[in-house]
C-alpha cells in the first residue's frame, strides 16, 4: 500500500510499506479522507524528531476488513475517528487529564493518517469511531477530531453567563472555538492580523474583532513602547468591555500574544494555553501580575472519547459551521503545495486524498 513519509520539511514521499495485518478485534479501513493539522505541522519542521515518519490524525476512511470479534460496523461503513484512547480508570483520568494517560500517548493509528490503509485497534473502535450518516460531507467530517479538542478546552474553562471569552488567532481552531463559545450564549472578541478571516468571525457572530496592526500595535516589546503598545490593544478591547476578558483562549501562544493577553485579562481572570509552538516556547512572563491579579494560567491539550462524540454530534447535525473552513482537495502527491498554503494563510486547513 502507498503511504506519505516526512523526510523533513521540504521533502516528502509517497513509498510503498505492507498492508497492516488485523486480529479478530481490529478493524482496518481505507483512507478517503486526511486534514493537516497544526500539530503535524509543528512535527514536520521539529528537528529533534526522529525521521522518516508518517503522519496525520484527522481521517474519515471506509471500512475495508473486520476482525471476527468486530460487531459494532461492517464492511462499507464510513467512518471518522479518533486516534488517542485513554484508559479512562488511571490517577490521570480520575482526574480529569485523560490527555496525560499512559495508554492515551501510546495508543494511535497505524501507520498513520496519511496512509491508504489504516488498522483502528478494539480501543478505537469502542471509543473513538463513529459511523457517518449517509450521504454526509466527508470533508465536514474531518473537523470532528479539532471540534473535539475545543469543546474540552470549554470543558476546563470556570465561566459565567455574562462573561466576555476572547480568541487570538482566527484559524480554523479559533472559528470552531468561537461557534461553541456563541453556541452557549456567552460574548466572544476575536483576536488577528488577517483581515478576512476577522470578517469570517463576525458574519458567525463575534461581538468585536480587533486587528492589532490596525491600531499600530507593531507587536515590539521593548522598554520604550511595550506599555504603550499592549495599553493599545487593551484599550480598545476595555472601551467596550471595561472590565476586560474573563478567559482568554490562545490558539496561537508566544511571548506577544500572552503577554498581549495579561494586558487585556480582568482582575481573577484566566488565559488558556491551547495551541503551542515549540519552537521559542521558554517565554519571560510577569509573575508578579499573575500573583497580585489572581490570574489563572491553564492548558487544554488534544481531546476525550466524551468530547469526540459530543463533537460528531455538533458536526453531524449543523450545529457547527465548518463549511467556510473548507477549500480545496489535494492529492496526497501535492503533500508539499497543501502545506505551503496553510503556512502562508491561504487557505484554513488542507485536505488530501490519495
Amino acid at each position: 500500500m502507498k503511504a506519505l513519509f516526512c523526510y523533513n520539511d521540504n521533502d516528502f514521499r509517497i513509498e510503498e510499506i505492507e498492508k497492516p495485518s488485523i486480529s479478530s478485534k481490529d478493524m482496518l479501513i481505507e483512507m478517503l479522507y486526511c486534514s493537516l493539522c497544526g500539530s503535524d505541522i509543528i512535527k514536520i519542521f521539529d528537528l529533534n524528531l526522529k525521521k522518516p515518519d508518517i503522519y496525520g490524525h484527522e481521517i474519515v476512511g471506509k471500512v475495508v476488513e473486520i476482525g471476527s470479534n468486530v460487531t459494532k460496523f461492517k464492511i462499507g461503513d464510513i467512518v471518522v475517528a479518533g486516534h488517542h484512547v485513554p484508559c479512562g480508570n488511571c490517577h490521570y483520568c480520575k482526574h480529569g487529564n485523560q490527555t496525560m494517560c499512559a495508554q492515551f500517548k501510546e495508543t494511535n493509528f497505524i501507520p498513520g493518517g496519511f496512509a491508504q490503509y489504516i488498522k483502528l485497534s478494539d480501543k478505537h473502535i469502542e471509543n473513538t469511531t463513529f459511523k457517518l450518516p449517509e450521504g454526509f460531507n466527508l470533508l465536514k467530517a474531518l473537523f470532528v477530531e479539532p471540534l473535539a479538542c475545543c469543546i474540552r478546552a470549554m470543558d476546563r474553562i470556570d465561566k459565567l453567563p455574562s462573561d466576555v471569552l476572547s480568541i487570538t488567532g482566527a484559524g480554523a481552531m479559533g472559528i470552531l472555538f468561537l461557534q461553541l463559545i456563541k453556541l452557549e450564549g456567552l460574548k466572544a472578541v476575536v483576536i488577528d492580523i488577517d483581515n478576512s478571516r476577522l470578517e469570517l468571525a463576525k458574519r458567525l457572530g463575534a461581538d468585536l474583532i480587533v486587528n492589532p496592526s490596525d491600531i499600530s500595535f507593531k507587536n515590539s516589546h521593548d522598554s520604550s513602547n511595550e506599555r504603550t503598545n499592549k495599553n493599545l490593544l487593551s484599550d480598545k478591547i476595555r472601551k467596550i468591555f471595561p472590565l476586560g476578558i474573563d478567559v482568554a483562549i490562545l490558539t496561537v501562544t508566544n511571548e506577544y500574544t500572552i503577554n498581549d493577553a495579561m494586558s487585556y485579562i480582568r482582575l481573577g481572570g484566566s488565559i488558556n494555553i491551547f495551541g503551542m509552538s515549540e519552537k521559542n516556547s521558554i517565554i519571560p512572563l510577569n509573575f508578579s501580575k499573575v500573583y497580585k491579579n489572581e490570574l489563572t494560567l491553564k492548558s487544554t491539550y488534544s481531546a476525550t472519547p466524551n468530547t469526540l462524540a459530543r463533537a460528531y454530534e455538533l458536526i453531524t447535525r449543523g450545529k457547527v459551521d465548518v463549511s467556510p473552513l473548507i477549500s480545496e482537495v489535494f492529492a496526497l502527491s501535492e503533500f508539499k503545495k497543501g502545506l505551503d498554503m496553510m503556512l502562508s494563510r491561504k487557505i484554513y486547513k488542507a485536505f488530501f486524498k490519495l
